[in-house]
C-alpha cells in the first residue's frame, strides 16, 4: 500500500505528482504555517510545475528518497507550490532568489520563516553535493543549525530581504511618456541585442519571446523601418524551419538551448502557441509570407487535437519528458524511419531534416551525438526545388504527406504527460490570437475554437460581479484571478469583438476593465498590482513590470485600457492609460527589450483615434461582404468600430460611451461612417468611396 501526504487531495497535476512522496509536504495555507509555528520550525517551499524537466530529476533524485526526506521532515515544515496555479507566490519569492543569487529558474527552493519570510533561496540541488553545487543533504543541516542557534542573525537577514523585496515589488518611477521622435533610438537599443546569424534575441538558451516580433512588426508599419521587417522575418523564418517548432506534431517547443533554434527544451506551453500565432499574423500582415500562415495552421491542428478540453477550453502544456528521458517522444534514430518509410521516401526526407546515422545534434550534458536525430530544416522546403528538380508545391505537399506517415508512427510512444488545468490568462492569449488569426487569415474554424473557449471562461471563470477565477481542473474552480487574468481577459474580449463586432463581448470587456481598476489599481504611484489589496498569503504586494516568457499584466493592461477607452470615451480611463504608459516608459527608455509588449501596445497612444460606425439594419455581420471584410481588416493602431444592426445595438453601445449622440440614427440602409474625435463625415456606401477616405 502507497503512502501519501497532504498533497493526495490537491487539485494541481504537478502537487498530485509529489503526493506519494516520502516528504510530508504540505500545500500552501494556513495550516502549515500554523504547524511551523507551532513547532518552531523553518519551512522547506518547492515550487515547480508538472511539465518541468528539472523538477522532475530533483523529485526522482531528492524528494523520493528516504534519507532526503527524513532531514526535510524532522527539520522543516515542507510546502509544494504549483508556479502556474500561484504565479503570484512564484513571483514573489522567484524575485528573491533572482536577490540573492543573481539567477532563476525552476524548480525553485527557498527556505522560509513560519511568518512566510525568505533567508535563503536556490534553485535545483542535488542530493549529494558534486561538481561544485552543494547538496540537500549538506546544506539542510546547515540550515536548521543557524535556524537554532543564530536566530537573531537569520531574523535581521530576513529583515533586510524584505526590506528589498518591497523596494523592488513597488518602484517609485518618474513619469516618462515615449513621443514618437524617440522610437527610432528605442528600437536600436532592442537592435543591439539581435543576433544577426541565427535571429532572435541574446545568446542560449534562446526563447521566442513573440513580444519582441509583435513589436517589430507594428514599428515597421508605423515607421517603415526596413530592418525591423527584416528581422522579425528571419527570426519567425528560423523559429519555424528550426528544431525547436515539432514538424511532425506541430507546435512549438519552450525554448531552444542552443543559439540556432536546432536543440529544443522539448516542453511545449499553451501560451507560447498563443503568443507565437499572434507574432505570425502580425509579421503575415507586413510580409504576407505564406510559411507564416502555414505555420498558424499547424499550431491550430496541435492545440486543437492535443490541448483542447472537450469543453472547448484549453490545457496548459505537455511535458519534456516521457518514459523517464527528455525529448524521448520527438527524437529518431534513421534505422527507425528507414523501417516507416519506404526507400525513396527515406533518402528524400533523409535530405530535407539532415537525419543522420550518428545523429543530428550533438547532446547537451555529453556535448556528443548519440544515434538520436531532431527533425529540423536548414533551409525553406521550396528551396530544395533546384536540388530535386520539382515544383515548390510538389516539395511541400510530399514533406507534408512524409510526415503524416512519421505522425501515425511515432503517436504508438508513450506521449508526454498532460497538465490538464485550464488558466484564465493563457486561455484568453489563445482567444486573442485565434481572433486575430481568423480575421487576417479568413478562418472561420479560428474564430469558433475562441468563441468555445470564451464561452468556457465566461460560464466558468466570470463571476456575477465581474471578477476572475483563475485556474479550473476536473470541473473545480480555484484561486482568485491576478491581474493577468484580467489584463489578458479584458484583450480576449477586445479581440473577439474586433473580428465578430458582437457588442456582448465589448460590454463585458468594458465590465472587466473597470474591475480590473477597481482591485488593482495604484491609486498613488500608477500601474497595477498583481494581487488584490486584502491579499493576506502574500508578504509584498508586487507590480510585474517587465515583459517575460509571457508579457507583464502591465503591458497588457495598457491594450485594454486604450481601447476601452477610445470605445466609451472616457477621459478618465484614457488618462489612466496615458498615466499607465507614462510609468512604464521610464523603464521601456532604459530596458526597451524587456518592455516590447509595452511599446507594441504604446504605439495607439501615438496615432490618432479613428471611429468607423457601420450602420446595417436587420442584418448579423457578414464578413465575406468585401466593403464589411475591408473595414475589420483595415490597418490602424487606434481604430475602434461600432456594428449596429438593430435599436438594441444602439441602445448598448450608448451605455459603454461617455458621449451621447455620437453614433448616427438607424436609417432603412447600410451606411457607413468614418469619424474621427467623435465627429462623423457624411456615410458612405460603396468601397470605392471609403477607399478615398482611408488609403
Amino acid at each position: 500500500m502507497k503512502l501519501s501526504n497532504k498533497l493526495a487531495n490537491e487539485n494541481s497535476p504537478y502537487l498530485l505528482q509529489h503526493a506519494e512522496n516520502p516528504v510530508h509536504w504540505f500545500p500552501w495555507g494556513e495550516e502549515a504555517f500554523r504547524i511551523a509555528k507551532e513547532k518552531d520550525l523553518p519551512v522547506f517551499l518547492s515550487i515547480g510545475y508538472s511539465t518541468c524537466h528539472w523538477c522532475h530529476v530533483m523529485e526522482k533524485e531528492s524528494f523520493e528518497d528516504a534519507e532526503v526526506a527524513q532531514i526535510l521532515n524532522e527539520n522543516f515544515i515542507s510546502i509544494k507550490v504549483d508556479r502556474e496555479q500561484r504565479p503570484d507566490l512564484d513571483s514573489i519569492y522567484m524575485a528573491v532568489c533572482q536577490m540573492m543569487t543573481k539567477r532563476g529558474g525552476w524548480p525553485l527552493t527557498v527556505i522560509l520563516t513560519p511568518d512566510k519570510i525568505p533567508f535563503f533561496a536556490g534553485t535545483y540541488f542535488p542530493k549529494k553535493s558534486k561538481d561544485g553545487s552543494v547538496g540537500l543533504c549538506d546544506f539542510l543541516p546547515k540550515v536548521r543549525e543557524v535556524w537554532d542557534t543564530k536566530r537573531e542573525d537569520v531574523l535581521k537577514s530576513c529583515e533586510s530581504i524584505l526590506s528589498s523585496l518591497k523596494e523592488v515589488s513597488n518602484p517609485q518611477l518618474p513619469d516618462s511618456f515615449i513621443k514618437k521622435e524617440e522610437l527610432n533610438d528605442i528600437f536600436e537599443s532592442i537592435k543591439d541585442f539581435y543576433d544577426e546569424k541565427y535571429g532572435g534575441f541574446g545568446e542560449a538558451p534562446k526563447f521566442p519571446s513573440p513580444q519582441n516580433m509583435i513589436f517589430l512588426s507594428k514599428f515597421h508599419k508605423l515607421t517603415g523601418n526596413k530592418d525591423a521587417l527584416r528581422m522579425v522575418d528571419q527570426t519567425l523564418t528560423s523559429m519555424s524551419l528550426g528544431g525547436i517548432y515539432d514538424h511532425v506534431g506541430f507546435g512549438f517547443h519552450r525554448y531552444s538551448t542552443d543559439v540556432k533554434w536546432t536543440v529544443p527544451h522539448f516542453e511545449k506551453m499553451l501560451y507560447d502557441q498563443a503568443m507565437i500565432m499572434e507574432a505570425l499574423v502580425e509579421a503575415y500582415k507586413v510580409t504576407k509570407k505564406d510559411l507564416f500562415k502555414s505555420i498558424s495552421d499547424e499550431i491550430f491542428s496541435y492545440v486543437s487535437e492535443i490541448l483542447m478540453s472537450d469543453d472547448g477550453a484549453y490545457f496548459s502544456a505537455e511535458d519534456a519528458d516521457s518514459e523517464g528521458e527528455e525529448g524521448a517522444f520527438y527524437l529518431w534514430e534513421l534505422e527507425e524511419i528507414e523501417k516507416i518509410l519506404t526507400k525513396d521516401e527515406t533518402a528524400f526526407f533523409q535530405h530535407l531534416y539532415s537525419i543522420d546515422s550518428d545523429g543530428n545534434f550533438d547532446e547537451e550534458t555529453t556535448k556528443k551525438k548519440n544515434g538520436k536525430n531532431i527533425i529540423f530544416l536548414k533551409n525553406e522546403l521550396s528551396s530544395f526545388s533546384s536540388i530535386f528538380s520539382i515544383d515548390a508545391d510538389l516539395i511541400i505537399s510530399e514533406a507534408s504527406r512524409i510526415k503524416q506517415k512519421l505522425k501515425l508512427s511515432r503517436n504508438k510512444r508513450v506521449r508526454p504527460h498532460l497538465d490538464d488545468k485550464i488558466l484564465t490568462d493563457w486561455n484568453s492569449l489563445m482567444i486573442s490570437s485565434l481572433s486575430k488569426a481568423a480575421l487576417n487569415f479568413n478562418n472561420k474554424n479560428y474564430l469558433n475554437s475562441a468563441v468555445n473557449s470564451f464561452e468556457f471562461l465566461k460560464r466558468r471563470m466570470v463571476t456575477e460581479e465581474n471578477t476572475l477565477m483563475h485556474c479550473c481542473r476536473n470541473n473545480q474552480v480555484s484561486i482568485d484571478g491576478l491581474i493577468d487574468d484580467y489584463s489578458y481577459f479584458l484583450k480576449a474580449c477586445i479581440d473577439l469583438y474586433e473580428s465578430t463586432l458582437d457588442i456582448n463581448y465589448l460590454q463585458l470587456g468594458s465590465n472587466i476593465c473597470n474591475k480590473m481598476i477597481e482591485l488593482f489599481w495604484d491609486d498613488k504611484r500608477g500601474s497595477f498590482f498583481a494581487t488584490k489589496s486584502k491579499d493576506s498569503d502574500v508578504i509584498v504586494r508586487q507590480k510585474n513590470l517587465l515583459d517575460g516568457a509571457i508579457p507583464s499584466g502591465n503591458s497588457v493592461a495598457l491594450y485594454g485600457l486604450q481601447k476601452i477607452a477610445s470605445y466609451s470615451n472616457d477621459k478618465k480611463m484614457h488618462d489612466i492609460a496615458s498615466k499607465l504608459s507614462s510609468q512604464l516608459g521610464q523603464m521601456a527608455k532604459k530596458f526597451p527589450i524587456n518592455l516590447t509588449q509595452f511599446l507594441a501596445n504604446h504605439l495607439s497612444l501615438l496615432t490618432d483615434e479613428l471611429q468607423i460606425v457601420i450602420v446595417n439594419p436587420g442584418n448579423e455581420l457578414d464578413v465575406d461582404n468585401e466593403l464589411i471584410s475591408f473595414l475589420l481588416n483595415y490597418q490602424h493602431e487606434n481604430k475602434t468600430i461600432f456594428y449596429i444592426s438593430s435599436v438594441k445595438d444602439l441602445d448598448m453601445y450608448n451605455k459603454i460611451i461617455k458621449k451621447p449622440g455620437f453614433l448616427p440614427k438607424i436609417n432603412n440602409s447600410f451606411e457607413v461612417y468614418i469619424c474621427n474625435d467623435y465627429k462623423c463625415n457624411l456615410p458612405i456606401k460603396d468601397l470605392e468611396g471609403l477607399r478615398k477616405i482611408l488609403l
